[in-house]
């Protein structure tokens, strides 16, 4: 009898990070302390006034049956308001914005949305995971690497794409914290003009997350492209799995048909909870409780950058996303494997792909003690590494 086997598309090297994460797992089955600066995952809560949305949501008869695979037309009336607040770009609610289960959901699907097998679908190198992996292999597309170089200030070239059927941009970016320059986003705008077969997927899950000036919307210089937006990053909220692709009408529609066959909707609960966050901007102006988480985020960024460039390493310098980029040489995994050691869990760039091979990642989304350790013995154990 012939055994199991699973689907050709699955054989894919393992998620990245899995040893790691084998290894921060032995540890605490230890019972020892680990500090885990790995995973982007927000260790504040989110805002009172977003939880009170919710529990408001469940008294709602609407919210205990299906919901609409394009999501609530008031949450998207909502959207479409707080998009023209914050970036200036007017949609129409009903054609251009889809609601979604998350981030990586959405972009997972608008991939099976656009692409074929055997067309090829261009992401940075390195990159979020899911562009290259469910973005790309699990559709048999052909993947085109587009190299990033801190000399470059992490942002890809774009003059040997034409033909590409789906280009996958992120910014402000992870892993590396770089943020768009004006002058790229008019670049890519114009790409997406003048090549209507190719789709740009702008990913931009951390536009809320940024320090300095606010991030620019893809859309304030295309009508041409789908933006994907999440509460995640921005209101601490990533097991609310709640988010929005707003864009192109054609492309919003291949979305929500993917959608209509793979689930049954984003439940209405965490929209109200998005509705609610969007709701409490004025203006391009967050409410307080954003404002302070991010002046949090920021400090703990700053304590730990303080350290990394004590120890010696070559810090990417950046005003956005609760991520630091620092590059500690070809022996990138002995360095991560000596910090597991000391219950430190820091996350290798060469699990973003082969452009993050000799840099590091840290996530600022810990505690304050934790930070505060971690930067011990970063400093401690630095000298052995450059």
């Amino acid at each position: 009898m012939a055994k199991f086997k699973p689907a050709q598309r699955l054989n894919l090297p393992a998620y990245p990070f899995a040893e790691l994460e084998r290894k921060a797992s032995a540890i605490r089955a230890n019972g020892s302390r680990l500090h885990d600066l790995s995973i982007g995952d927000p260790d504040l809560p989110p805002p009172q006034f977003v939880i009170d949305a919710v529990k408001r949501a469940l008294d709602d008869p609407a919210s205990h049956t299906y919901p609409s695979s394009r999501g609530n037309i008031d949450v998207r009336k909502t959207i479409a308001k707080w998009f023209q607040g914050r970036f200036g770009v007017e949609v129409d609610p009903t054609s251009q914005i889809c609601i979604t289960i998350g981030g990586k959901e959405a972009l997972a699907q608008f991939a099976r949305a656009t692409v074929n097998p055997g067309e090829v679908v261009a992401f940075p190198d390195p990159c979020y995971p899911v562009f290259r992996r469910a973005g790309t292999f699990m559709l048999d597309a052909i993947p085109k690497r587009l190299p990033l170089f801190a000399e470059n200030g992490f942002l890809p070239k774009l003059d040997k794409i034409e033909g590409v059927k789906l280009l996958f941009v992120n910014y402000p970016n992870n892993p590396t914290g770089a943020s768009a320059t004006e002058s790229f986003l008019q670049e890519l705008a114009v790409f997406a003009d003048n090549f209507p077969s190719s789709s740009v997927a702008y990913d931009m899950a951390y536009s809320e997350m940024t320090f300095g000036a606010p991030s620019r919307s893809l859309l304030e210089f295309t009508p041409n492209a789908v933006e994907f937006h999440s509460l995640s990053k921005m209101a601490n909220a990533t097991g609310y799995r709640i988010g929005f692709a707003i864009g192109e009408p054609n492309r919003i529609a291949a979305l929500v048909r993917v959608k209509e066959e793979m689930d049954s909707g984003a439940p209405l609960p965490f929209q109200r909870a998005l509705q609610a966050v969007l709701e409490s901007y004025d203006g391009t102006v967050p409410p307080p409780e954003l404002s302070a988480n991010r002046q949090r985020y920021h400090k703990r960024k700053q304590r730990l950058e303080s350290s990394i460039k004590k120890a010696g390493f070559q810090l990417f310098q950046t005003d956005a996303t609760f991520y630091i980029w620092f590059k500690v040489g070809a022996n990138e995994l002995s360095y991560t494997n000596k910090l597991v050691e000391n219950h430190l869990l820091l996350t290798p760039g060469s699990g973003f792909g082969e452009g993050g091979i000799g840099w590091v990642r840290a996530s600022v989304t810990a505690p304050d003690e934790d930070i505060d350790a971690a930067a011990e013995i970063i400093e401690r154990i630095g000298s052995e590494f450059n």
